[in-house]
């Protein structure tokens, strides 16, 4: 478990009040000011850091790029649910245009992590898919990030532990929302210049 010392130098100011919290709407956030809910910003931030350390470190170790593990992460978290995953689908949601996304999935092809399937309603469409030593290289590379997480899930009753869930599950939306309108105003920027341009 982290020491306190630790968890201090990974979040400046976490856990200690600078004076008077102001209360702030959405959008109204000013830099350097103390808020309702600035330690727990904070402190997603120090773990979102932490985790994208260890994901790198482990990465490198096996040698797997970034966007290798978030696309077999993907395809993963599709077939989970249930659902069809193609190469456009994948494409949209890491960000890649076809052409990056064909070189993506034929370099997991290749070293035998991702497969190409024809749809058995429309044999034109491509669904994706992960092997079994996909499965097996992502449980040696996160199996020892949830070992120590799950330690401290057992250190909480189940109903601390179906609160925080929800909770989380919450703070994911909103990062999805957040990614979803900081896309929305990138484009409706370029097309505003575009159009100026052209004017």
């Amino acid at each position: 478990m982290p020491s306190s010392s630790s968890t201090s130098a990974a979040a400046p100011g976490v856990g200690r009040h600078a004076g008077p919290q102001a209360e702030f709407k959405a959008g109204e956030i000013r830099p350097g000011v103390d808020y309702r809910g600035r330690e727990l910003m904070l402190l997603l931030q120090s773990f979102t850091t932490e985790t994208d350390r260890y994901i790198e470190a482990q990465g490198h170790k096996f040698g797997m790029h970034r966007t290798d593990l978030n696309a077999l992460t993907a395809v993963i978290d599709a077939r989970r649910a249930g659902l069809p995953i193609t190469p456009g689908v994948l494409g949209e949601k890491l960000s890649l245009s076809s052409a990056a996304t064909t070189a993506l999935v034929d370099r997991l092809s290749k070293v035998g992590h991702m497969v190409r399937t024809r749809s058995g309603e429309d044999r034109r469409r491509v669904h994706l898919d992960v092997t079994d030593s996909a499965r097996s290289r992502g449980s040696e590379i996160f199996s020892p990030m949830v070992d120590e997480l799950l330690k401290v899930v057992a250190r909480h009753t189940p109903e601390e532990v179906a609160l925080l869930s929800g909770f989380m599950e919450e703070l994911r939306d909103a990062m999805v929302t957040a990614r979803e309108r900081a896309l929305d105003q990138s484009e409706n920027s370029a097309g505003e210049a575009s159009a100026s341009s052209g004017s």
